[in-house]
């Protein structure tokens, strides 16, 4: 993390560092004291914000408070825990407790959270769902999304406006996907789902949300490149790019996840599927591009090693090769006394096949893989 020395009053030295406020804080007191980029205090701990407007003016600019070298350590994976409990709960509220402001700033934590430690937030929960499971999927494509974003130099809002299309894509018939993900399925069902698009886009609309970038990825957010999605049958360039995107990432994210009635899929077996069965259907530019980014290993894909170790893939570089991974199981599948990092280029750790979670497996301290 970057440390800012700067004189307060042209007097006091002090090192300050970037902070990203939650929404979870909104009707709560400030924990500390908040300083613009230049030192000047913006808003003194214990200060109690009040509602979200209130916050939104105070995040609009960027915000640092004082800090030791290593006297405090981000935990990412925890504020996710935190973020995705706030959000279900208003996910699952009425809609008339939603608004554009509170879901954006959702949105936003998210990314910043990515942002902090993307290889963290793509394979932690795929291993420990930080949340409901429709909601930990929305969760995994807006990560997924937003590392494709990235590399196709969306803006910042245009990212923001996809993060946010990914968190509410399903928020019209969430029970109906907690439902499908635990294998009950009907055929009632199957025609609820395919108006759940359009009807979380109007539901969206009608808690005051008005930017149509948002409003049309979830809309198209099923439509395939050859008409054969839904609602609207569109075709190729008829889908806005953001719904391609969104698309390519729900699709291969409902592949590398567990199911209650299935185990999950090897991303090697997603990406098959992308490039074979489903290939008219999506955007193969898209797919092509993820496979390139991501790799046929991502994080959170356990894997057994040449000495019988079972390890996790924890980093990726930015095209796709492994750049960590750590042991947690000995040979015997006993759980070491601390992960260890291998490298996976000494043949005594070289990656033998993937592996799936195991029952018979002691309890894993998955954040401790990545640091936390």
């Amino acid at each position: 993390m970057i440390l800012r020395p700067v004189l307060v009053s042209g007097v006091e030295l002090i090192l300050l560092r970037p902070i990203q406020l939650e929404p979870t804080l909104i009707g709560q007191a400030l924990p500390c004291d908040l300083f613009s980029e230049s030192g000047v205090l913006v808003a003194g701990a214990g200060m109690l914000l009040a509602d979200a407007a209130q916050f939104q003016r105070l995040v609009a600019r960027p915000l640092y408070q004082r800090a030791m070298p290593g006297s405090e350590t981000i935990r990412p994976l925890h504020r996710l825990h935190e973020i995705a409990a706030h959000t279900a709960k208003l996910l699952a509220g009425p809609a008339a407790g939603m608004s554009e402001e509170e879901l954006r700033l959702l949105a936003r934590a998210f990314v910043a959270l990515f942002r902090i430690d993307p290889n963290a937030c793509l394979g932690y929960p795929r291993l420990a769902p930080v949340a409901p499971v429709s909601l930990n999927h929305s969760l995994l494509v807006l990560f997924v999304s937003v590392l494709l974003a990235d590399h196709l130099e969306f803006s910042e809002s245009q990212t923001e406006s996809l993060a946010a299309a990914a968190l509410t894509m399903n928020m019209s018939d969430i029970p109906l996907h907690e439902r499908m993900y635990n294998g009950f399925f009907s055929s009632a069902d199957w025609t609820q789902l395919r108006a759940h698009p359009a009807a979380s886009a109007d539901l969206l609309e009608r808690a005051g949300v008005s930017d149509i970038d948002w409003l049309n990825c979830v809309r198209q957010h099923h439509e395939n490149m050859d008409g054969s999605g839904y609602p609207a049958n569109l075709t190729g360039a008829q889908i806005n790019l953001a719904a391609r995107l969104l698309h390519v990432a729900d699709v291969y994210c409902s592949k590398i996840n567990t199911r209650s009635y299935r185990p999950p899929k090897s991303p090697r077996l997603a990406f098959k599927t992308l490039f074979g069965t489903e290939r008219a259907q999506v955007d193969m530019q898209i797919a092509s591009l993820l496979l390139r980014r991501i790799g046929l290993l991502p994080p959170g894909t356990l894997v057994r090693l040449a000495n019988r170790e079972t390890a996790c893939i924890t980093g990726i570089g930015r095209s796709g090769h492994i750049q960590s991974a750590v042991s947690f199981l000995d040979a015997r599948g006993r759980a070491l006394e601390s992960p260890r990092e291998r490298n996976l280029e000494m043949r005594a750790y070289a990656i033998r096949y993937p592996v799936d979670t195991d029952p018979v497996w002691p309890k894993i301290n998955w954040p401790l893989l990545w640091g936390y």
